[in-house]
């Protein structure tokens, strides 16, 4: 009778628990498969804005000037080989199990009981310790070009699930969309890429491979361009809806390690 009662009460307490982390938006409702990719097939694509998309953008997020946007233009065509994505954001969970096999030492939001949950992505990474990980997993970090690609398609979008601004679609600032800090991936089915990538725009900024440099064909002097800044992409948890088009041109000294900055990876195919 004793081992009875024992066994039921720890019975609840579990139940319990699972209760309270699906209130929490942590439940397996949209599990996250480890390693999951997704193929984007070879081809040309759409890579940038257009005078009519900064124009858009500029009065639709009420800028004061088109300076803020003139990296991100001309729109021009670029053509890709097929490359598999990581369908969600690499994991506090997925860094874990890289720490253990390479010895490499926690990001300092680790102990963050905000940022810490094993399904949310790993942030305060520099963009060497993303690129490591991506090596060690046997794959790479995406080109801006790549990334651009798996979150907006080849229709010329402006956002992974179309053209029209829904906050309810995206983890970012300020929108009620139940989460102050990162949330767990894939938590936002709505706002898929046409090919199926989760959380492209928001939860948070993703690094790439590439220098901030001039699109060909630009001709707006800027003094970021050259080899300072990684271009990072898609906002975050702490971004507006603006920060968090495909085509913004977030940028970051490779050093920097943010609450705010994860990444994912590609694979060639």
């Amino acid at each position: 009778m004793r081992f009875e009662t024992t066994y039921k009460n720890s019975m609840f307490k579990l139940w319990f628990f699972l209760l309270l982390l699906s209130g929490l938006g942590f439940s397996g409702a949209s599990k996250v498969e480890a390693g999951e990719m997704i193929l984007i097939p070879e081809g040309p694509f759409t890579m940038g804005s257009s005078d009519a998309d900064i124009l858009w953008a500029a009065k639709q997020f009420h800028s004061e000037s088109l300076d803020y946007y003139r990296d991100e233009t001309p729109a021009h065509s670029v053509t890709l080989l097929a490359f598999e994505i990581d369908k969600y954001e690499i994991t506090v969970g997925d860094y874990k199990l890289y720490m253990g096999a390479t010895g490499k030492r926690a990001p300092r939001e680790f102990v963050n009981a905000r940022l810490n949950h094993p399904r949310q992505p790993v942030v305060s990474v520099s963009w060497q310790d993303a690129k490591d990980y991506c090596l060690w997993a046997k794959k790479r970090l995406p080109t801006e070009a790549e990334w651009e690609k798996a979150a907006r398609g080849t229709d010329k979008r402006f956002y992974p699930w179309g053209n029209e601004p829904d906050a309810l679609n995206a983890n970012i600032r300020g929108k009620g969309d139940n989460y102050r800090n990162t949330s767990p991936g894939g938590k936002f089915p709505e706002g898929a890429s046409p090919y199926g990538v989760m959380d492209m725009s928001g939860n948070v900024w993703e690094w790439t491979e590439d220098w901030l440099q001039p699109y060909p064909g630009n001709e707006y002097a800027d003094d970021l361009y050259g080899e300072r800044f990684k271009v990072i992409k898609g906002g975050s948890w702490d971004s507006n809806l603006d920060l968090a088009r495909p085509a913004i041109r977030g940028k970051a000294t490779p050093d920097q390690k943010k609450n705010y900055i994860g990444f994912r990876c590609v694979a060639s195919k």
